[in-house]
């Protein structure tokens, strides 16, 4: 199990020089890659995050411009990727930069955690910033044997990935979307999914109907359904995620179902305001094509990888042995608290 480490201190305090750009890469990783040797080349800045380093541009920085670098081959870097005593930006890097390479490896450990198999301490390393990198590349073959391993149970799920579902589950499943809208909303409506799970796919099926990849009308019907057929028990947290869905997409049909399920009290308590719905659905109806009403909240998509994982230098294994130490249950704690514009945020423990 690995879970975050208290009050730890980032490695990098500014966002923008994480980008996984060819530029990013030369000032961050060409002294590492090649012990200092040579000076890193000056290569012209960019501010597109969704430029990501193409495998030319790696050989080029690491070859100082010259043909024929070699890379050497990427299970090099797929065996760094499970380093946990030092952030593995340059395995990190080569894998986003080589994703045709890293990508059937990086889903191998992942179907086999869906199917249940014991992974090795470093699999499940792999399997933790795989994830990420696999939704940072938008790779869709992804979107299959990830929905099947949400699937697992919610425990198994809190040993594997620790804060991800929470922090960042939204925006992987977005980016991995395949179109099959039918897939989604099969996971969301099954009981048996942990709660936390169907937050996040619920989050990130509210995105994709905002940028049209899902059918709005269809959308629309199925928050309709979810209310109709009580499709998650009173208290379930699925019940966040579905009045989001309706106030985001500006859904105001649908308002009296958020006030009926609200007086029926199967929204959880102390997550929101019901003032906090009302707010979001009037700003869905005056600025509908604003992303950043999603973004502020977590939904979209992984578009700087390094950043995303960056959380993941700070984790710490623990064996089954660990399980019973009395200080492990205070790590990761995490609380809801109340954002700038007064709405929540968290990553909330698993109780249940």
């Amino acid at each position: 199990m690995r879970r975050l480490l208290p009050k730890a201190e980032h490695c990098r305090s500014d966002p923008a020089s994480l980008r996984p750009s060819a530029q990013v890469f030369a000032v961050r990783a060409a002294d590492e890659l090649l012990k200092g040797s040579r000076s890193v080349v000056d290569l012209p800045s960019t501010n597109d995050s969704e430029d990501a380093m193409k495998k030319e541009e790696l050989e080029t920085v690491l070859g100082r411009g010259g043909p024929g670098f070699d890379l050497g081959p990427i299970e090099d870097q797929l065996h760094d990727l499970a380093r946990e005593g030092q952030f593995p930006d340059v395995a990190i890097a080569h894998c986003i930069a080589r994703i045709e390479e890293s990508a059937p490896a990086l889903r191998a450990v992942i179907a086999r955690a869906a199917e249940g198999e014991d992974l090795s301490r470093d699999d499940e390393m792999r399997l933790l910033r795989g994830i990420y990198i696999l939704g940072g590349a938008r790779d869709t073959r992804t979107f299959g044997p990830l929905l099947r391993l949400l699937r697992r149970p919610g425990r198994e799920l809190d040993d594997l990935l620790a804060d991800v579902v929470t922090e960042s589950m939204a925006r992987i499943v977005a980016g991995v979307f395949d179109g099959d809208a039918d897939a989604l909303f099969s996971l969301i409506s099954d009981r048996s999914v942990d709660e936390y799970v169907r937050d996040a796919v619920l989050g990130a099926a509210t995105f994709l109907t905002w940028e049209g990849r899902i059918e709005r009308d269809r959308m629309r019907d199925f928050l309709e359904r979810f209310h109709t057929e009580r499709l998650a028990g009173d208290d379930d947290f699925a019940w966040i995620a579905w009045l989001e869905a309706i106030a985001r997409l500006g859904l105001r049909d649908l308002a009296p179902l958020v006030h009926s399920a609200w007086d029926d009290g199967r929204v959880p308590m102390g997550m929101l305001e019901l003032s906090d719905f009302e707010d979001d659905l009037r700003a869905a109806e005056q600025s509908p094509n604003d992303v950043d009403r999603f973004e502020r909240t977590g939904l979209g998509y992984i578009d700087d990888v390094l950043e995303a994982l960056e959380w993941t230098s700070h984790l710490e294994y623990f064996g089954k042995e660990d399980l019973h130490s009395p200080s492990l249950k205070n790590l990761a704690r995490r609380v809801a608290e109340p954002d700038s514009a007064g709405h929540k945020s968290f990553a909330p423990c698993r109780t249940k």
